[in-house]
């Protein structure tokens, strides 16, 4: 296997998802359209975009000693994933989204994915040492995710934060990050500005964090807005598509983005990529089995974006 440039670090989820015909009534015993069993987490979905767009990508998390957890092994070696940063602790993480005609809610067990540590980041951080970007989000213990940033600064690594959630990112982290991906959500939560208009916010967060290469608002459907240092606001269309389900749809994005500036992308085109990334794993549904193949994002960005001047 090729020596990995791009390292993801975060949750690994098996996702059960449960469609129901109705609301079920207290105490009754319902039967279930379909279920579903899929490989799915920030770190799965981010790792295996990335993948797909054929980066070799470490992926590093924890997974349980049981049927799950070797299930997981066993379909991220199918999707060529390198599993040597698996690690083994407790039960697996999974989550049941109970998908109903009007609502959806999911049950979550957070597992493995909650006993990640420093300590782990230290037993795996020989596996990623020519590494060039590493990919975070806020799904794991933050001192894990802390100490990652800090080894990937040390070899001058760029470090790409996904804030979901925005509550578990701490400031002492984002002072070792470069890129930072919240959705308008996460944004108002980091800037502490409720009511404030997108740019109000950025300007917000990017006085606190001077330091950021960029700050990348996802907007869903709206694209995206960055800021760079040398582009004070500059907001980018999503590629018109008739969304199914938007779950994985900003982990597209961010693996993405990763693949694009490693390969020398502008800033914007970086964005555009990962916006019809984005757009395509919107238009399917599920999470991990939404994400499309370089292929076919490239061919979005010919039909939406060619003509659109790019910095």
């Amino acid at each position: 296997m090729s020596t990995p440039k791009i390292v993801v670090i975060g949750s690994i989820v098996v996702d059960l998802p449960l469609t129901l015909p109705r609301d079920p009534i207290l105490g009754e015993t319902l039967l279930v359209d379909s279920i579903g069993l899929t490989l799915g987490g920030k770190a799965i979905n981010q790792g295996l975009q990335a993948a797909l767009c054929d980066e070799p990508v470490l992926v590093i998390g924890k997974v349980g000693e049981d049927i799950l957890g070797h299930w997981v092994i066993d379909q991220m070696i199918d999707k060529g994933l390198d599993t040597q940063g698996i690690l083994h602790s407790g039960i697996t993480s999974c989550a049941v989204p109970i998908i109903l005609p009007n609502a959806q809610y999911i049950l979550q067990v957070p597992g493995a994915n909650k006993f990640v540590t420093p300590d782990d980041i230290h037993e795996t951080q020989e596996l990623w040492e020519n590494a060039e970007i590493l990919l975070l989000q806020g799904e794991i213990p933050p001192m894990a995710s802390l100490t990652a940033a800090q080894v990937a600064k040390k070899r001058n690594m760029l470090v790409i934060c996904d804030p979901a959630p925005a509550t578990a990112i701490t400031d002492e982290l984002l002072k070792w990050v470069d890129v930072l991906t919240p959705n308008a959500q996460e944004l108002a939560v980091l800037a502490h500005l409720d009511g404030g208009t997108i740019e109000e916010q950025v300007r917000q967060v990017w006085l606190k964090h001077s330091h950021f290469r960029a700050l990348i608002v996802t907007l869903g459907d709206e694209g995206v807005f960055i800021k760079t240092h040398d582009n004070p606001g500059d907001k980018i269309p999503a590629p018109t598509i008739k969304a199914l389900d938007p779950t994985a749809a900003g982990d597209a994005f961010n693996g993405v983005l990763a693949y694009s500036i490693r390969h020398g992308l502008s800033w914007k085109k970086a964005c555009q990529m990962g916006c019809c990334a984005g757009a395509l794993a919107a238009s399917q549904r599920g999470a991990s089995i939404s994400l499309a193949p370089l292929s076919s994002i490239s061919k979005m960005w010919d039909q939406f974006y060619s003509n659109m001047q790019t910095f």
